[in-house]
């Protein structure tokens, strides 16, 4: 699945960071994930850190996240993109509605972005499985 993520909207428009995410339950997931500037530029990530966090509801502390990933090493920095990957083991026991924030903190400017935010749902995939 491709995200596309705006640090300028995250700045001005907290608004359009809401979007909700399906995932297969018990299966690996990969979230192809692009970081664009204001004039729809790649931004360069290079030394940023890329978290991804997934609760069972909003006010449930970072500490008791089901996901808590931090990234650092990333596809392709130069242009804006790395691969978030949530594995097999780590969704295995997740079924069902959860809430999730990308936020990406740049090393160089010290800022601190929310991305992303929203509803994710981990589902039986559809095929069956021996």
């Amino acid at each position: 699945m491709r995200l596309d993520t705006f640090l300028t909207y995250a700045k001005r428009y907290p608004d359009v960071i809401k979007q909700d995410l399906v995932f297969i339950a018990n299966s690996s997931n990969l979230l192809d994930t692009y970081f664009y500037d204001d004039n729809d530029a790649l931004v360069d990530i290079t030394g940023a850190t890329v978290i991804f966090i997934v609760k069972s509801k909003p006010s449930d502390a970072n500490s008791s996240a089901v996901i808590n990933k931090s990234i650092t090493t990333f596809t392709a920095a130069q242009n804006g993109n790395t691969l978030i990957e949530v594995t097999q083991s780590e969704c295995a026991s997740l079924l069902g509605n959860y809430v999730y924030e990308l936020r990406i903190e740049l090393a160089d400017s010290g800022y601190d972005y929310i991305l992303k935010q929203g509803n994710l749902t981990f589902q039986k995939s559809l095929y069956a499985t021996s």
